[in-house]
């Protein structure tokens, strides 16, 4: 598995391989979960508090998330099709970075509440009710990845991105 950025992708290519809704899993197996830890792995390795399978070229809707890294402790979750369901009105904006787009920060509008959805590494169904912290952000963050959506799209601004073949102005 190889991280997929702007920096070793066409810009076709990138949004070929990260602008997809992911494919939901309907059971978890022996090698779901093996495919999960590796994910966990990954996240750690890359020094990061998130990472959404479709970032390693997978198609399914799986996620890894740890934002007590940032604070030395490691409290993995593993979420198979994560799933917002619900959340407050309140929208606040706080700095964000993403693996797929090394050397981008940005401050993103996300919902300061949220209730998630989601079947762990053991096959039942969780849910994380998460109130004004970052988890929050994190969660939201990897579910639009799930989703084919990436920070960068939910910037109110323009911005200009370099992938391998080109300069590419959005927003």
């Amino acid at each position: 598995m190889r991280l997929i950025t702007n920096q070793n992708s066409t810009y076709a290519e990138f949004n070929s391989k990260l602008r997809f809704q992911t494919e939901p899993v309907s059971r978890i197996t022996e090698r779901l979960r093996d495919v999960a830890l590796n994910l966990v792995k990954g996240m750690y390795q890359m020094n990061a508090v998130g990472l959404a399978a479709n970032q390693m070229g997978l198609k399914i809707s799986l996620c890894a998330l740890d934002p007590a890294w940032l604070y030395g402790k490691k409290l993995p979750i593993v979420m198979f099709n994560p799933e917002i369901v619900e959340h407050g009105e309140e929208i606040y904006s706080s700095p964000e970075g993403c693996l797929s787009l090394p050397d981008v920060g940005v401050h993103v509008g996300r919902f300061r509440n949220v209730k998630v959805r989601f079947i762990g590494l053991d096959g039942k169904e969780y849910t994380i009710v998460d109130d004004n912290s970052l988890l929050s952000s994190v969660l939201q963050h990897e579910i639009d990845h799930l989703n084919g959506n990436l920070c960068i799209d939910r910037l109110p601004e323009p911005f200009k991105l370099t992938y391998k073949d080109s300069i590419v102005i959005g927003g």
